[in-house]
């Protein structure tokens, strides 16, 4: 009974925090009842079973976007997989707990969480979508870890404070809450500390979009194409005398046929050298020898746009139609060009940032609604991870302009008809050059390897004190 209360309560925490859960601070208390469970009086296979059971309940609130779109076995992987990934490293702090303590049981659960966290990001369908450290977006402060180690630095650190006050009630022993509190405070000084830099300037952004303004997304019409650009074009024309230096359309707004994609991309031309800004907008269109998910790059009086091609693309749902391209882009103005999904692989993003240094990033994306927040805040991580800023536009989700700490500067939900989002987003140098693009995923590794040495070493233990 005190099993399933705990998997109950542990659920809850994920479910609001993670996934689609928007409440940062509860992802730091989440683990702690299934950790006090383990480390008490339980069998193996029930602090196994009640810590896989409140994970995966707990990232539920997935299906609240992705119910009936993704198929059921993706659906069921995306629940069972990461609740592996945690139920392991529970499993792993209890057995060294036992053997050799609780200070050593709670960084045993941090290390082995955060690099099960890290390995699996190398998945080819959905990067680091899943972390639990995209929860934490939402306390900038908290997150500049990323900045030193990646992504899989924030989820040590929310595995230690749970791992360390989880002991402590459990074993009535202060030493590893000491540890705990003391390392959440010492994260939170160095956030505040970096995020109190001011920038170096601004850059004056817009971002268009309409749920509604669309064309035909995998068979030719011409007519609904220039429907939907020439509204673009009119909402663009609104910004005349605004200053405005960049302007981020959505991505795939319609697929664009060879034969006439030369006059769409003399209107949106037009269009950006009468407002004299950078238009980055998304489309699809046949280059290369196959059908491909891009965004054009107008820069005013520029002979030709400059075209990236989306390299990571949604299972199914883009796999089925597009071809991934080549990459990085940037250009010569420092605005670095991603779209949507390419913004979940964090170690594409880093050897991004550190060959070719944006200023920012300009991200055309397509999100699924509900998941607008829980998909944008993961981009957002790799703004934090790189130190470059991002203007990103979302259709059915959010249009964001953040910092190169992780914090929203400007946001607005898109909706029908058009969203225009004017802020000014701050500069600061160039992306590429944070301590985690030097070191790379050293961290990450050392984690892995932490944990399994540390659980290997408890499972020998016994037979040692044997002899």
């Amino acid at each position: 009974m005190i099993g399933i209360l705990c998997a109950a309560l542990s659920a809850l925490g994920f479910y609001f925090s993670m996934g689609l859960g928007d409440q940062w601070w509860l992802a730091w208390l989440a683990p702690m009842p299934v950790l006090w469970f383990a480390f008490g009086q339980t069998k193996d296979w029930q602090a196994f079973l009640v810590a896989w059971l409140a994970y995966a309940l707990g990232g539920t609130s997935i299906l609240r976007a992705y119910g009936g779109l993704m198929p059921v076995p993706v659906l069921i992987l995306s629940l069972a997989g990461p609740a592996l990934s945690f139920a392991f490293p529970v499993l792993a702090a209890k057995r060294v707990q036992q053997s050799f303590g609780a200070v050593a049981a709670m960084f045993t659960f941090a290390a082995f969480w955060a690099g099960l966290d890290f390995v699996s990001s190398f998945n080819r369908g959905g990067g680091a979508v899943a972390s639990p450290s995209s929860a934490e977006i939402g306390a900038p402060f908290l997150i500049q870890s990323a900045s030193l180690v990646g992504f899989f630095g924030v989820t040590f650190l929310l595995g230690a404070v749970a791992a360390g006050i989880a002991a402590s009630v459990a074993t009535h022993r202060r030493l590893p809450a000491v540890i705990a509190v003391t390392l959440l405070a010492a994260n939170a000084v160095f956030g505040y500390a970096r995020i109190s830099q001011p920038p170096g300037g601004t850059l004056h952004v817009a971002l268009i979009e309409s749920d509604d303004t669309v064309g035909r997304f995998h068979t030719d019409n011409e007519d609904a194409t220039f429907k939907a650009i020439d509204a673009y074009a009119a909402e663009i024309e609104k910004l005349r005398g605004r200053q405005v230096a960049l302007i981020v359309l959505p991505e795939n707004i319609s697929r664009v046929a060879p034969q006439w994609r030369g006059a769409a991309q003399a209107k949106l031309a037009m269009a950006a050298n009468d407002v004299g800004a950078t238009l980055v907008a998304g489309f699809n269109t046949y280059l290369d020898g196959a059908q491909r998910n891009v965004s054009w790059a107008f820069t005013p009086n520029a002979p030709a746009p400059t075209t990236y091609m989306k390299r990571r693309l949604v299972p199914g749902l883009e796999t089925d139609f597009y071809t991934p391209g080549p990459g990085p882009r940037v250009l010569p103005n420092g605005i670095g060009l991603e779209i949507c999904k390419d913004m979940d692989f964090h170690a594409m993003l880093r050897a991004d940032e550190v060959a070719t240094h944006p200023a920012l990033l300009a991200v055309p994306a397509w999100d699924f609604d509900t998941d607008d927040w829980s998909h944008g805040r993961v981009a957002i991580m790799r703004s934090v991870e790189n130190g470059v800023p991002m203007a990103r536009t979302a259709r059915d989700g959010l249009l964001t302009l953040n910092d190169r700490y992780g914090r929203i500067v400007s946001r607005a939900r898109s909706v029908g008809p058009f969203t225009t989002l004017i802020g000014d987003l701050p500069l600061d140098g160039r992306g590429g050059y944070t301590i985690y693009d030097r070191i790379g995923d050293l961290f990450g590794w050392l984690c892995l390897v932490l944990g399994f040495a540390a659980t290997g070493l408890a499972l020998a233990r016994p037979h040692i004190g044997e002899r």
